[in-house]
């Protein structure tokens, strides 16, 4: 079985591959906190992964090894490695109360008709997270098999030990998602620069995962359209400017804002399907921020403004998420090497880092 809730077992580095980058981060034991230790972030060429497929595992491999050079000191051949929720399918099944062992046996029909792939074709794993009675709850992740094996030959050819495989999500979870949160129902949105994620945690397990094909590239062509400048110059206008400011050439909040809407419409409609199908109704607490894109000046208060979170609602509602959350490094401030808001854009590869040192 593919641990795509990771083996918890071996520490590694993490590996967060997306269709245009690749971040890796080692962290390192300090008395009781977790230091980085090496990190590296790389863009990738174009056509080597399209739509979240590996083209060519070859080129892959050396882009791997180019930005592991990048970091220098990263000293393990052990990885967890990331799978975009775009390539997994994420289901809560209720089945008969039955043994462990007999769980393995009984999920694949029961999945069958509830993804779009056949149950043949894909790697799973599970994990139960209640037992009530006559019933139990799984949680289930479902990966083309496929998409694995060619990770999986990629990390091989790059010369690594894959030790696990582990969604987004759940690497997500793990970096921003502290022990007072825990308790709560709370939507994590992860801003990239192809693709925004919805991931909903509820007491600290893994609920529901969707994405659009909609984030901070889409603010960038935006920006380059109404204002009429090249990609390079609106890239770099939204990252000064955000939505708090203005430019001579014209208005960059107008022109992110279609695009920031149609983000905030599904978020609406995803905090929408959980108060309908939540099993305990737990009322969606807060909204935690994430990846690069979710660095725009200003867009916190925006969401918040459009969720209409008034003052009654509770405080830290729409925020930053906090990727040193469950690093223990009060006071080691000295020791970190990027500032928060910079290692939003690390937190898959902290989460990853982090899975075997819990």
């Amino acid at each position: 079985m593919v641990q795509l809730f990771g083996n918890k077992k071996i520490e590694a580095f993490g590996l967060d591959i997306s269709d245009v980058s690749i971040k890796a981060m080692q962290l390192k034991r300090h008395n009781r906190s977790f230091i980085p230790h090496a990190f590296a972030d790389l863009s990738l060429p174009s056509r080597i992964i399209n739509n979240h497929l590996i083209a060519s595992e070859q080129r892959l491999a050396e882009n791997i090894g180019y930005c592991l050079s990048k970091a220098g000191k990263i000293d393990t051949k052990y990885v967890a490695a990331s799978i975009p929720e775009s390539k997994s399918f994420v289901r809560i099944l209720e089945i008969p109360n039955m043994r462990e062992e007999e769980i393995g046996s009984a999920i694949p029909w029961q999945l069958e008709q509830d993804i779009p792939v056949p149950v043949d074709q894909v790697y799973l794993d599970w994990q139960v997270i209640s037992r009530t009675g006559e019933k139990i709850n799984v949680l289930v992740a479902a990966t083309p098999r496929d998409y694995v094996d060619a990770l999986i030959d990629t990390l091989r050819i790059a010369r690594l030990k894959p030790v696990a495989l582990e969604l987004e999500s759940q690497a997500l979870s793990r970096a921003l998602i502290g022990q007072e949160d825990a308790k709560q129902s709370m939507l994590i949105l992860d801003m990239a620069n192809m693709q925004t994620s919805f991931i909903i945690i509820d007491g600290g397990v893994l609920e529901y995962t969707s994405s659009i094909p909609v984030a901070g590239n889409a603010f960038t062509e935006s920006i380059a359209r109404s204002l009429g400048v090249s990609s390079g110059e609106a890239e770099k206008l939204k990252r000064e400017l955000g939505l708090v400011s203005e430019t001579k050439r014209g208005n960059i909040r107008q022109a992110v804002l279609p695009v920031l809407d149609n983000i905030v419409d599904e978020i609406k409609n995803v905090i929408r399907f959980h108060e309908e199908h939540a099993q305990n109704h737990r009322p969606i607490k807060r909204v935690v921020l994430s990846g690069g894109s979710s660095r725009l000046l200003g867009i916190a208060d925006y969401i918040a403004a459009r969720l209409n979170l008034g003052s009654n609602a509770p405080v830290g509602r729409v925020s930053l998420g906090d990727p040193w959350t469950n690093l223990n490094i009060a006071g080691l401030d000295d020791k970190l090497p990027l500032k928060k808001d910079e290692a939003l854009g690390f937190a898959t590869a902290i989460g990853l880092a982090l899975r075997g040192m819990e």
